[in-house]
């Protein structure tokens, strides 16, 4: 019956046969309502075969079946709506997280499921610009570490700022970050050999953008060298610095900000300074060996360091 029910209301259905009983050709019925002669000759055959119950009949539209067996069930539902509450991830996401429970789902299932609890939220596009993608030119881990800091807001029992230090490799997007008190050259170059010791593979070049913290090239007067350049020029690793006002080239940092803000900052905004601390500790370990990246194939930054020669029992330690 449903592919004879159209756009049209029960209503309408049973406008069709009184029209037509009281003299309208049916030519002129399908014409006003644009609908084919097929539709029109179904409902009249309706009314004809039983015309006491013809009103019941005409509202009679639900096409659903009796029986779903591939519905998903009620229980893998409600851990998928738990899962993405949590995570925020996607249905690519999703879909691996729940292998490693030993539930199987198609992505389309998956966003179904969201789409019901009205976790999918569809926002206007976007029109984006095309920049170069030097990030596709890397071919070794170390090759070059991109290194920013961001500012934290003030939790409770503080009254100073906090700032994270995140380090990425563009390679394997392995990632180590430390939050610290203050921004300052002293702390860069603690958190330049914190980072040195935590990555398993040899660093050949860091990159920074021109914040205080990083260079003195802002200004022109300051004639001594700064504590990073000298640390680094002792250890014989390149630097380089992304151009003013350009925070796309410092591209991949500035999302592990975005990421750390929604699964770190936002969970401890109303806690203590140790507090935040540990749970960065807990997500620099989720982030680089159970977290999937949609750069690297959905693989974890471990999982991607593992497929280069040398590095296939490779380990991360964390207490650095």
């Amino acid at each position: 019956m449903g592919k004879h029910t159209y756009h049209l209301t029960p209503r309408q259905r049973y406008q069709l046969v009184d029209l037509h009983l009281k003299g309208v050709s049916p030519q002129n019925v399908c014409r006003f309502y644009g609908i084919p002669r097929k539709t029109f000759y179904y409902w009249l055959r309706v009314w004809q075969k039983d015309p006491d119950n013809f009103s019941k009949n005409v509202a009679c539209t639900d096409t659903t079946p009796k029986t779903m067996p591939r519905l998903t069930d009620e229980v893998t539902c409600e851990f998928i709506v738990r899962l993405r509450k949590k995570s925020g991830f996607g249905p690519e996401k999703l879909q691996l997280l729940l292998q490693k429970h030993g539930i199987v789902m198609s992505r389309n299932g998956i966003y179904k499921v969201l789409k019901r609890a009205n976790l999918v939220k569809k926002l206007p596009k976007k029109v984006k610009r095309k920049y170069k993608k030097f990030t596709t030119f890397i071919k070794k881990p170390g090759e070059r570490v991109q290194v920013d800091v961001a500012y934290v807001t003030r939790v409770r029992m503080t009254d100073h700022k906090q700032y994270v230090y995140q380090a990425i490799d563009l390679f394997t997007r392995m990632t180590f970050s430390q939050v610290y008190e203050s921004c300052n050259p002293q702390n860069t170059v603690d958190f330049l050999k914190r980072t040195l010791t935590f990555f398993p593979f040899r660093v050949h070049m860091f990159q920074f953008d021109h914040g205080t913290e990083f260079t003195y090239d802002m200004f022109v007067k300051t004639r001594k060298e700064h504590p990073v350049h000298t640390f680094l020029n002792h250890h014989n690793i390149a630097f380089t610095f992304s151009p003013v006002a350009t925070p796309r080239m410092n591209g991949c940092v500035e999302r592990v900000h975005r990421s750390w803000r929604e699964e770190v900052e936002r969970w401890c905004r109303w806690e203590s300074s140790e507090y935040l601390k540990r749970k960065n500790h807990e997500w620099l370990q989720y982030y680089n060996e159970e977290r999937p990246h949609f750069g690297i194939n959905l693989l974890t930054p471990l999982q991607k360091l593992r497929t280069v020669s040398g590095f296939e029992q490779a380990t991360l330690t964390y207490s650095c």
